[in-house]
C-alpha cells in the first residue's frame, strides 16, 4: 500500500466543485469526501495544524499553539523547535516503511519534523533556490518539479504541501476571483501528481486536506499586549491574524471582559487563545492585504480520501459519517500503514 497526503494550504472548503478543483472533485466523487469538511486544532494557522497532522494530537501535547513558540524568554519560529513527541515520519522509520516529503514552505520541514523522512525537501528546511510565490514560498510548479527529483512517490508514505492557495488567500481575500482562479491552477497541479501516481493506483491511498480557512480582514491591529501593559496585567501575547495566544495571562473572565475580545478558549495551563470580531486582526498588519486565519471562525478544512485501493471505501465512509479532525489523520495513516504511532 501507498499512502499520499496531500495538504493545499487554506483551501476553503467551500470552493471544491467541478468548476473551481475539477481534479479534487473528481477524486472525492470517485472516493469520498466529507461535505462539511474537517476540523481544525486552534490555533486555526498553518503550523499547529501540520503539527497536528503527523502526530495525532493537538497541540496542548505537541506544543505548536500558533506559528511561533515561546522559548521561556521569547517567541520563535516553530520550525527551530518541532513537535513533541513522536511523529508519523518516527513511526514510519520504526517500521521500516519508507517514507517522503516535498513542502512549499519550508518551514514545515522543521514543524513536522519531516528530516525524520527517508527523503525530503527543500533538504535543509530553509528557502530553495527555485520559483517563489508572492510571500517567497516555493511555488507549485516547484513543489511538483521536487516530487520529480525526490522521487517522492516511489515512497510507501508521501507528503506534499502546495502553498500558493494560502498566499493569495492572505493577498486577496479567501472569496476574490483572483483567489478562485489561484485556487483552479493548484488544483491543475494537484492532478498531475495523481497523473503520476496512477502506475500504482491501485495500491494507493490518497488523502488531501486544507490545513485551515481563511476570512475577509475588516479592522486592523488590536494591540492586546499594549493593553496588558496599560492595565498592569500578567502575560505576554503572540499576535496570529485573527486570533491572538496569551502564555501566562490573565484569566479567561478578565479576557474577556474587554471589548474587543469576542471569545476565548484555554488551551492548556499556560496558554490561553482568544478571538475578536469576525475579520478583526490582532497586532500590526499590512492594509492591501485581504484575508487572515486563527480565530474558530476559519477551522475548516477540506477533507478528501481517493485511489483504487479497497480501503479507500472504508475511510470515506468514516469521515462521511463524523467530520475528521486534524488530530485524525495521523491515526487514520497509522493503521493504513500498520505502523505503531505512540499517543
Amino acid at each position: 500500500m501507498r499512502v499520499i497526503f496531500v495538504v493545499i494550504d487554506a483551501l476553503p472548503n467551500r470552493w471544491v466543485s467541478e468548476k473551481w478543483t475539477p481534479n479534487l472533485w473528481e477524486i472525492a466523487m470517485n472516493g469520498g469526501w466529507s461535505p462539511k469538511g474537517g476540523r481544525a486544532v486552534l490555533s486555526t494557522a498553518t503550523y499547529p495544524n501540520h503539527a497536528s497532522f503527523v502526530t495525532g494530537r493537538d497541540p496542548s501535547s505537541h506544543g505548536i499553539f500558533v506559528n511561533r513558540v515561546w522559548n521561556g524568554s521569547e517567541f520563535i519560529i516553530s520550525s527551530q523547535i518541532g513537535p513533541k513527541g513522536d511523529t508519523i515520519f518516527k513511526a514510519a522509520k520504526r517500521a521500516g516503511v519508507s517514507s517522503a516529503a516535498v513542502v512549499g514552505d519550508h518551514n514545515l520541514i522543521g514543524v513536522m519534523g519531516a528530516d525524520h523522512a527517508d527523503v525530503c525537501w527543500p533538504h535543509d528546511g530553509k528557502r530553495p533556490d527555485v520559483p517563489l510565490d508572492e510571500f517567497r514560498y516555493a511555488a507549485d510548479t516547484s513543489v511538483l518539479d521536487a516530487v520529480d527529483s525526490t522521487d517522492l512517490l516511489e515512497a510507501d508514505f508521501s507528503f506534499v504541501h502546495f502553498n500558493e492557495p494560502d498566499t493569495v488567500c492572505h493577498m486577496f481575500g479567501p472569496d476574490a476571483m483572483e483567489t478562485r482562479e489561484r485556487i483552479r491552477k493548484t488544483d491543475a497541479s494537484l492532478g498531475t501528481l495523481v497523473e503520476r501516481s496512477k502506475p500504482h493506483w491501485e495500491d494507493t491511498v490518497i488523502i488531501v486536506v486544507s490545513d485551515h480557512d481563511q476570512e475577509e480582514v475588516v479592522e486592523y491591529g488590536y494591540d492586546l499586549a499594549d493593553v496588558f501593559s496599560q492595565k498592569g496585567l500578567p502575560g505576554v501575547v503572540e499576535n496570529e491574524g485573527t486570533c491572538a495566544v496569551v502564555v501566562d495571562g490573565p484569566d479567561r473572565n478578565t479576557l474577556m471582559s474587554f471589548d474587543e475580545i469576542e471569545g476565548a478558549s484555554i488551551l492548556d495551563d499556560r496558554h490561553t487563545l482568544v478571538w475578536g470580531k469576525s475579520g478583526h486582526i490582532f497586532g500590526p498588519w499590512l492594509e492591501d492585504f485581504h484575508g487572515s486565519h486563527g480565530s474558530p471562525r476559519t477551522s475548516t478544512q477540506v477533507a478528501v480520501v481517493g485511489g483504487g485501493h479497497p480501503k479507500v471505501n472504508e475511510l470515506a465512509n468514516l469521515i462521511s459519517k463524523e467530520r475528521p479532525s486534524a488530530v485524525d489523520w495521523a491515526w487514520h495513516i497509522n493503521g493504513l500503514l500498520e505502523l505503531s504511532l505512540e499517543n
